[in-house]
């Protein structure tokens, strides 16, 4: 048996509805078909593309509004902008079935998982179908970071899972519609080995966003998207969007302190806020370890630092909406370590870990 992705092994018992599809650019076969040719080339009758933040091409900033568009003579409905989130129901009358085919980070605040949860609510209400189409999480199944509080479910934070959650989106899917009752189906990859990453299965890379441009990138926002609590430049508006990040007065780090993981000094000008057109010192981060790098604990240490010089230049309440919970800022006023912070995070995966059981597609080979 071969390695197949969800949308390649789409049962053609789909071809006689009418479907919608809720993707991006990410959504290609092995081969780089997209997904919306792929289908019509299979019969498949696509009423509408839904497309959710960052826009059908992936090439908008985060927090941008997405205008509706067309593709393929195929009308392009934007579900992200300020004053929307979600599918409306009149969008769904002449659908059957709502396909999901994105690529998603493996990380709780990258918001295409959101817009999936809203997919299933919606979908619940109307009495729609909804099909996952399964992709390898890129940061494989390792699980890290702290288990998200019903209290901070928002937007970037869309269920009680943790930070780095290591579930394919199929598998996220079915968790989350524990608590919807959505009728869901997952269209699940053959021949997958979840310990694996991406580039274990996908030759070709294709950024589901404009600043996660490679694995690397990938990699690092699982802990950097905390970064972005503070008046720090994370890389975006530059060439190394988390590759690299840096202040106007710099910090002090070896590279010995983290697993996986070596960081070079490097000064930098960010196009973008925060920071933006300063003269920025700061850390290029080069991974030489994928299976041992837990950019969530090299991040933890990185903001300790950064809140024992000047804790102002934290926002507390945007960094509880990305942590999940506010005990990373109860911690950063404290005089603990990251050891003392992960003996919390690692007692709450714990208790995940018996969960997520119940929601696995995949077995590891023998």
């Amino acid at each position: 048996m071969s390695f197949n992705l969800g949308i390649e092994n789409l049962g053609k018992n789909r071809i006689n509805e009418n479907v919608a599809l809720l993707t991006n650019t990410s959504g290609v076969t092995q081969n780089l078909e997209q997904n919306v040719e792929f289908l019509i080339r299979k019969g498949f009758r696509i009423r509408r593309i839904f497309t959710a933040e960052h826009g059908f091409y992936g090439t908008l900033n985060d927090g941008d509004d997405v205008k509706n568009e067309t593709y393929n003579g195929i009308d392009v409905v934007s579900i992200y902008s300020a004053d929307r989130k979600s599918i409306k129901p009149e969008e769904l009358e002449d659908v059957d079935t709502v396909i999901y085919d994105l690529q998603d980070a493996g990380t709780r605040p990258y918001t295409f998982i959101s817009s999936l949860k809203n997919l299933l609510i919606t979908a619940s209400e109307l009495g729609k179908k909804v099909v996952v189409c399964d992709r390898p999480n890129p940061l494989s199944n390792i699980v890290d970071g702290p288990v998200l509080k019903k209290e901070f479910v928002s937007f970037v934070g869309a269920d009680e899972f943790p930070l780095r959650y290591g579930m394919t989106i199929g598998e996220l899917a079915q968790f989350m519609n524990r608590n919807i009752g959505a009728d869901l189906s997952i269209s699940k990859m053959t021949d997958y080995d979840p310990s694996k990453f991406y580039d274990n299965y996908l030759k070709y890379y294709v950024p589901p966003s404009l600043n996660l441009n490679s694995l690397d990138s990938m990699f690092n926002f699982s802990g950097m998207v905390l970064l972005e609590a503070a008046n720090v430049s994370v890389g975006r508006g530059t060439p190394y969007p988390f590759m690299q990040f840096g202040l106007e007065d710099p910090i002090d780090i070896r590279s010995d302190e983290f697993e996986g993981v070596i960081l070079r000094k490097t000064s930098f000008i960010s196009l973008l806020n925060p920071l933006k057109e300063k003269k920025l010192k700061g850390y290029f981060i080069h991974i030489k370890d994928k299976k041992s790098y837990s950019s969530i604990r090299m991040v933890a240490t990185i903001m300790k630092k950064i809140y024992d010089m000047d804790k102002n230049l934290i926002n507390l309440k945007k960094l509880n909406l990305n942590y999940g919970s506010d005990e990373m800022s109860k911690w950063l006023e404290k005089n603990e370590t990251v050891t003392d912070l992960y003996e919390k995070i690692n007692s709450e995966i714990s208790e995940f870990m018996k969960i997520r059981k119940d929601y696995s597609l995949y077995r590891f080979p023998n």
